[in-house]
């Protein structure tokens, strides 16, 4: 199953880049025939071999992802798919991993709660000026397969503070797309594996998160220390560094702290309601 998954991969890699095989073979210094067998999985590839199209393909920093499958250190998933980006890939595979789920991000509504016309509004602001309708789509499908993770039964626990200005002031044009927004949230927050809080007003807190949007992920494992993702422009970074991860988990505490209690979310939200 890993050959095959990484044969795919490294096809769909070569035609998002728009070459052929016989070019990718020449730019790599190899010959057709073996592009053609190492995508057709009849062949393994060599790991020098792997590399080499992942730098051609603009993936090289990606090779340890792709690496692990051929040396069958992991069983693919989902997230191994060759639609999702090789980037994104790692994140996707942590936050199906997790346990709980600590995540906040100024201004936005995070993924795992977003509607669909929210999904597609962020990915339409995240991607370059007149990006085809097939990438948007094809984000807020990404979303929609991570929310079915977290419904999954004995899935993660997910707990957010959301930010004022992502419930006030939506990316959405639609009345009835901003309301569809907010009614999910309070939904989302009577679910019992899902813990909502909402930021009180920063003159009230005194104080201000002055940082990327980030996640922490919590695994079941016994001993396995804590990830922090942050989610920047382009891609998520993957943080292990403790020091960094401690610094986000005070922060999450923080905010945490100093929002209104999870009790009092569906008051809160139900006040912020936008009209019919």
């Amino acid at each position: 199953m890993q050959l095959s998954v990484v044969a795919a991969r490294l096809s769909a890699l070569r035609a998002a880049c728009g070459l052929s095989m016989k070019s990718a073979a020449q730019a790599a210094g190899l010959n057709t025939s073996t592009i053609f067998r190492i995508e057709h999985g009849l062949v393994a590839p060599r790991e020098s071999t792997v590399r080499i199209l992942l730098d051609l393909y603009g993936e090289g920093e990606h090779a340890p992802r792709l690496l692990s499958l051929l040396r069958e250190e992991r069983v693919p998933g989902w997230y191994d798919a060759p639609d999702v980006p090789l980037g994104l890939s790692e994140f996707l595979a942590l936050e199906h991993q997790a346990q709980v789920i600590y995540t906040y991000g100024p201004g936005q509504v995070p993924p795992l709660l977003q509607t669909r016309a929210y999904a597609e509004s962020a990915a339409r602001a995240a991607l370059q000026p007149g990006a085809p309708s097939e990438r948007i789509g094809h984000a807020a499908d990404l979303v929609a397969r991570r929310q079915e993770g977290l419904d999954r039964h004995e899935g993660p626990h997910l707990w957010t503070v959301l930010d004022r200005r992502a419930i006030l002031d939506p990316p959405l044009d639609l009345p009835e797309d901003r309301l569809a927004q907010h009614d999910a949230l309070a939904l989302a927050a009577k679910q019992p594996h899902i813990a909502v809080q909402v930021a009180r007003p920063n003159a009230e807190t005194g104080y201000l998160y002055q940082g990327a949007p980030f996640t922490l992920l919590r695994f079941p494992e016994s001993g396995r220390p804590d990830v922090l993702v942050l989610h920047l422009l382009h891609a998520p970074v993957i943080v292990q560094d403790r020091r960094r991860i401690e610094e986000h988990q005070q922060a999450f505490a923080r905010l945490s702290l100093s929002a209104f209690p999870v009790d009092a979310t569906a008051e809160v939200l139900d006040g912020m309601r936008p009209p019919d």
